[in-house]
């Protein structure tokens, strides 16, 4: 049996909170002592098993000024410290860049092993020179760094640090089996936080969308997700999609929607590995996606499983989506095919990867 500690700011609604998640609950069934620590004192949005203990740090950041700020997250940190030198795991997985190189800095000092778990790209914030540090400087004193794409690995390896593997994240939806693609509803549908809207392209899209809107009568674009709706209200009344572009807010029960949808599109300007492209696809949904940096290449085989569009080219976006609102066949065809490449990612194939993972570099 293994003892293992998860690290993450919190346990909102997310991509990277939804990975953790699912990898400590199949840690947790197959026997292992999982704990997962949480910087926030927020409720887990996703369902955790009786066996995972969730543990929240004693001290909460305190945002009144930078002295409060700086010295409540010193305090924090240390509270990490003193947690991780009295539970003496056999690894630590801590999650996101910031969390990563704190609990890099803990281990070294403790003689713990650990797995620090990148999940966005190389190159995002790399000006700024913390994110730099960490990434430069910090993750090379790492155990091991896991990366979710080729690329991003290629980044890290040809340039100072061969302690690197790709590892990519497990499918959390069960792939779709016998669901009639015919009965699918003229949604085209998006998912994000929408206080992200200048990550996730969701200004992009709604251009798309303006621009083939008049040509496809009944079809309506969804977007999922909670936060601020108000620029992109404002935006949605000066192009004219009122009564046509949809903000449905959180969702609890995505996969449903997904279901009920025709075409997925993912308008990102940037991404790690984004395991909402990675959902749609399992459902059989048709998928359009910018080829940002890294993310939608890995995941999409053009005009096979999905369709990729020149990065931030918005009239080949939208000349691709219309032409999966006019082809009900080529809907069919990528939605299909999307499932069977989907199931490359279930959590059993994962966690294999995870298991050998584990046993390889624990230190004796």
């Amino acid at each position: 049996m293994l003892k293992l500690i998860f690290v993450i700011d919190s346990l909102i609604s997310g991509g990277a909170e939804r990975v953790m998640t699912v990898l400590a609950n199949r840690f947790s069934e197959l026997g292992h002592d999982i704990t997962i620590i949480s910087k926030a004192h927020i409720p887990s949005f996703y369902r955790l098993e009786n066996g995972v203990k969730l543990v929240y740090l004693r001290t909460k950041v305190n945002y009144k000024n930078k002295v409060t700020i700086l010295f409540s997250r010193l305090k924090l940190y240390l509270n990490i410290y003193t947690y991780l030198k009295s539970e003496k795991p056999d690894f630590v997985i801590p999650f996101s860049t910031n969390t990563n190189g704190v609990t890099i800095i803990a281990c070294k000092l403790l003689g713990l092993n650990v797995i620090a778990s990148e999940h966005n790209n190389y190159k995002l914030n790399l000006n700024s020179f913390p994110v730099w540090f960490i990434k430069r400087i910090i993750y090379p004193q790492a155990t091991l760094l896991t990366v979710l794409t080729e690329r991003d690995r290629d980044e890290y390896y040809s340039r100072f640090m061969h302690n690197v593997i790709v590892m990519p994240n497990p499918l959390a939806l069960d792939p779709a089996d016998n669901v009639n693609l015919l009965s699918r509803e003229k949604i085209v549908l998006s998912v994000g936080e929408l206080i992200r809207w200048d990550q996730k392209g969701f200004d992009m899209l709604l251009e798309v969308f303006a621009q083939i809107a008049p040509g496809c009568p009944g079809w309506q674009l969804v977007i999922a997700g909670s936060g601020d709706p108000h620029f992109l209200t404002g935006r949605i009344s000066e192009l004219g999609l009122d009564g046509i572009v949809h903000l449905a807010g959180e969702v609890g029960d995505i996969q449903t929607m997904m279901r009920r949808s025709s075409i997925f599109t993912l308008s990102s300007r940037w991404e790690g590995l984004p395991m909402v492209l990675l959902e749609a696809m399992s459902q059989g949904m048709a998928c359009i996606a910018f080829d940002c940096f890294t993310g939608p290449r890995e995941l999409i085989t053009n005009r096979l499983d999905g369709i990729l569009v020149e990065d931030r080219n918005i009239n080949q976006f939208a000349s691709g989506l219309e032409e999966l609102i006019e082809d009900q066949d080529l809907r069919l065809k990528l939605g299909k095919n999307a499932i069977e490449t989907s199931k490359n990612y279930l959590p059993e194939k994962i966690m294999e990867k995870w298991l050998d993972l584990v046993k390889i570099n624990i230190v004796a």
